[in-house]
């Protein structure tokens, strides 16, 4: 079997619903505001392992501190050695404006100093006032360089110097350009905060030109030298350049920084592509840096974070799915946070398709095809169940169709985030008349918010799956999620063979005994439930080599290229 991997979460996310809630779609997230309420009084404590790396602000504002630090020293170096040449330089020594030339040159190392001390003794500089020491610098550097130009501008003008007049204006572009190349560079900032600044600081030459013309009208006529097209059209192209330069710049850099800290973030894992997101958060494809093994890591989602019961069960999944060791249960790997708090768990990669793409692409599956994939269901499920353990979320975006080991039509169960403990004892974080699930596949007992659930609603959740397999749509529809509900819990089910003819009737009652409303009425556990499949007519028809020759012949067809044709890069990565 060789499919292209795909590994994503639900996208009908698990539905948490009060009872008296009556506007939900069948696909539609709920959440109970109350529900912290329903936490024991001494709550599970979520004890993730620490990652090792900084959050992605703090490596911002250490950086941003360095290089702070090396721009001011640079500013200050670069006027000191400007000063050191004036004294060198007897024709500006003895020229007019050199007592204004050398207070400036006082005030900047005034400033540049000033600003060298707080970065350097101070200790708890925080992100905003850094960024307020970096828009203090380079608008002390700008406006020095409009000072410096309005300045220079009027002692040539005065004396009539036009070669001076037009030197000193090319010097000048040169600095304003290094100005913005410099805060491109070297300040950590996105493209977009990049270009904000930068595009202001193109401003500086228009404020020269307002300044002269404002206090000094007379010397347009002196001036005129400034004022052609071909000087304008330089400095408007050289000022272009240095801040396409320094936006360009910016952005690859800070692309860099993320995918770096990206890297460090998850400790040995890179993420590469997202590959889904659902109810409890999304799922990336990743690769161990150096194992080199593709993996799915999976986040929370940001917004959960603070959440107490979100992180209470996504630790919960995370322990119960690793807890388990059955084949047909996905593998993790990994699990912890970084210190910016998101929490993640690295589980296997899995090649293949969910049962939902798989029965949207192609339709409704063989029924000793549905036999198969039942079974190794089953069998996975028998482990959970002996650990106490029911996962309450079965559907078919749960259970996936892979390749493992070189066996097709693998399963795996994943996404065991709504799995509830039924040992005494155990934590709860749903409160009791509170209905957690996907109602297209939930049981009577379990849409009504019954406490005390057992393994048998996981049960009438493999009918529901058994009879979407064969006739590709479930056993119940509606156009709320509490009508599906409502028609668990008070409606018969229409037997599979009315919408598919050449169902046989031994699987066709398994499925329906399944289905039935009454706990009782159903197998008793999924052993027994394993063995009435084991026991159909069929139950032979279909094994691992047959799956091999079916996803041989179907990946040339068009049905299940259309399945993974969206994730067709991810295997390229």
């Amino acid at each position: 079997m060789t499919t292209q991997p795909n590994h994503e979460t639900s996208n009908e996310a698990d539905t948490v619903i009060a009872p008296d809630v009556i506007e939900l779609t069948p696909s539609e997230d709920v959440s109970v505001p109350t529900e912290s309420d329903f936490l024991p009084e001494t709550s599970p404590a979520v004890a993730m392992v620490t990652g090792e790396t900084p959050s992605m602000t703090t490596e911002t504002g250490s950086l941003l501190e360095t290089r702070l630090k090396a721009v001011t020293i640079l500013a200050l170096a670069g006027c000191l050695l400007n000063f050191a040449a004036s004294l060198l330089g007897e024709g500006f020594a003895l020229g007019g404006g050199y007592e204004q030339y050398q207070m400036m040159v006082f005030v900047r190392v005034l400033v540049y100093g000033a600003l060298l001390g707080l970065l350097y003794t101070r200790t708890d500089l925080t992100n905003d006032f850094l960024r307020g020491i970096e828009y203090t610098l380079f608008g002390f550097l700008v406006l020095s360089w409009i000072y410096g130009r309005y300045h220079s501008i009027i002692v040539d003008a005065q004396a009539g110097n036009t070669i001076a007049l037009l030197s000193e204006s090319l010097d000048g572009q040169s600095v304003l350009m290094l100005v913005i190349v410099l805060y491109g560079l070297f300040i950590p900032n996105t493209w977009q905060a990049t270009a904000k600044v930068v595009l202001t600081i193109m401003l500086a030459p228009v404020l020269v030109t307002l300044l002269v013309n404002q206090f000094h009208p007379e010397m347009s006529e002196a001036l005129a030298p400034l004022k052609t097209g071909s000087n304008i059209s330089t400095l408007v192209v050289k000022l272009t350049i240095a801040s396409l330069i320094a936006i360009y710049g910016a952005g690859i850099l800070n692309s860099m920084r993320v995918e770096v800290h990206q890297a460090r973030k998850f400790g040995q894992y890179q993420l590469r592509q997202m590959l889904g997101k659902g109810g409890m958060g999304e799922v990336y494809l990743a690769e161990h840096a150096l194992l080199k093994r593709p993996c799915a890591l999976k986040l929370m989602r940001s917004e959960d974070e603070a959440d107490p019961i979100a992180l209470a069960r996504f630790e919960r999944e995370v322990q119960a799915t690793a807890s388990l060791t059955h084949p047909h249960i996905v593998d993790i790997y990994d699990y912890g946070h970084s210190n910016d708090g998101t929490f993640y768990y690295v589980m296997e990669y899995l090649p293949g398709l969910s049962l939902e793409q798989l029965i949207s692409q192609v339709g409704p599956l063989s029924p000793e095809r549905t036999i198969y994939l039942l079974k190794q269901t089953c069998s996975a499920l028998a482990e959970a169940h002996e650990a106490g353990l029911i996962h309450r979320d079965l559907k078919p975006a749960n259970l996936y169709v892979s390749e493992r080991g070189g066996l097709c039509d693998f399963v795996k169960v994943l996404d065991f985030g709504l799995v509830k403990s039924i040992n005494p004892g155990a934590a709860k974080l749903t409160a009791d008349h509170v209905v957690s699930g996907t109602p297209h596949y939930m049981s009577p007992e379990q849409a009504a918010g019954e406490s005390g659930l057992d393994a048998r609603c996981d049960i009438y959740a493999l009918g529901a799956i058994g009879y979407h397999m064969l006739t590709g749509q479930p056993p119940f529809d509606g156009d709320t999620a509490v009508a599906v509900m409502i028609a668990h819990a008070s409606k018969e089910v229409v037997p599979p063979s009315q919408l598919r003819a050449d169902i046989p009737e031994d699987l066709e009652q398994v499925i329906l005994r399944c289905l039935e409303k009454q706990p009782d009425d159903r197998y008793a556990n999924v052993t027994e439930l394993e063995q009435a499949l084991a026991d159909c007519a069929d139950a032979d028809g279909w094994d691992s080599k047959a799956a091999a020759v079916w996803w041989q012949d179907a990946l040339s067809g068009p049905q299940v290229e259309a399945a993974i044709e969206s994730v067709s890069t991810i295997a390229e990565t």
